[in-house]
């Protein structure tokens, strides 16, 4: 292709894009020549980058260990970033760092002593990390993007149809009063954080490193692309921005509920 995946410019290509980046441990899931240098670095500082510090997959990827692109453990500060025109902060989320170890455990630091002493008191040691607007944008522009990719891997010329303009501009440039609907369910347990990681999703185990993916085009038409890592299961629609509630019946045996803050209600 002459003509970028998000942008439609002619390019230079010369980066490799890893559709799912590569700090979740991915490094066989590429394009060449279909993402643009300029989008391409953007996507991985703008869009993956905050997405994989300060969200529920930043979570994941330091509790199960996952090692960074260049082999070393995870250390993420979850403390929502000041600034900025999307909202950040939400008054019951708690200020906390992960850091990974080499043996398996998980070091974990809230920011507020007061905090700290109590989630310590506390039998089962809850915490909270409840998503403001910024945190489902990026969440939203980075699996639209993997699912926009993995479409493009797939079917190359079904990638650059108007039908997926709307979630092109949303990944590409974001925006300051609308979010992309997304869909979340959870099911199974971490069992021993030591040792292999089980998961259960819909009575199918598995043994989790990173991440699990699907990609397909449903009965009603819509694209859609279901994205889990640890108990957690995302799912997108890539082809409009509409709220749909049979979305959140699509997994079997899974209950999904609609994450989403309405247009401009943080404005």
């Amino acid at each position: 292709m002459s003509e970028c995946l998000f942008c439609r410019s002619q390019g230079p290509f010369n980066t490799v894009e890893h559709i799912v980046p590569q700090s979740l441990g991915n490094d066989t899931d590429v394009l060449r020549g279909i993402v643009c240098d300029r989008c391409q670095n953007y996507l991985s500082h703008d869009v993956e980058q905050p997405a994989l510090t300060s969200t529920p997959f930043a979570f994941w990827r330091t509790l199960l260990g996952i090692r960074t692109g260049k082999g070393r453990m995870p250390s993420v500060d979850m403390t929502p970033p000041k600034g900025g025109r999307i909202p950040a902060f939400h008054p019951l989320t708690d200020s906390v760092s992960l850091m990974a170890h080499d043996d398996g455990t998980c070091e974990v630091k809230f920011h507020d002593p007061i905090k700290h002493e109590l989630v310590c008191s506390q039998k089962d040691g809850r915490t909270n990390l409840v998503l403001a607007p910024y945190h489902l944008s990026v969440m939203g522009r980075m699996l639209g993007k993997m699912g926009l990719e993995y479409l493009a891997s797939t079917d190359l010329e079904r990638a650059f149809v108007v039908e997926f303009d709307e979630l092109r501009h949303f990944v590409r440039r974001g925006s300051t009063h609308s979010l992309w609907p997304l869909y979340w369910g959870q099911d199974g347990e971490i069992r021993d954080l030591a040792g292999p990681v089980t998961v259960e999703i819909s009575s199918i185990s598995w043994d989790i490193e990173c991440y699990r993916f699907a990609l397909g085009q449903i009965a009603s038409g819509e694209h859609v692309f279901a994205f889990a890592v640890g108990t957690d299961l995302w799912l997108i629609c890539l082809s409009h921005r509409k709220e749909m509630q049979h979305l959140s019946k699509l997994v079997q045996g899974i209950e999904m509920s609609c994450v989403y803050y309405p247009d401009g209600s943080w404005e």
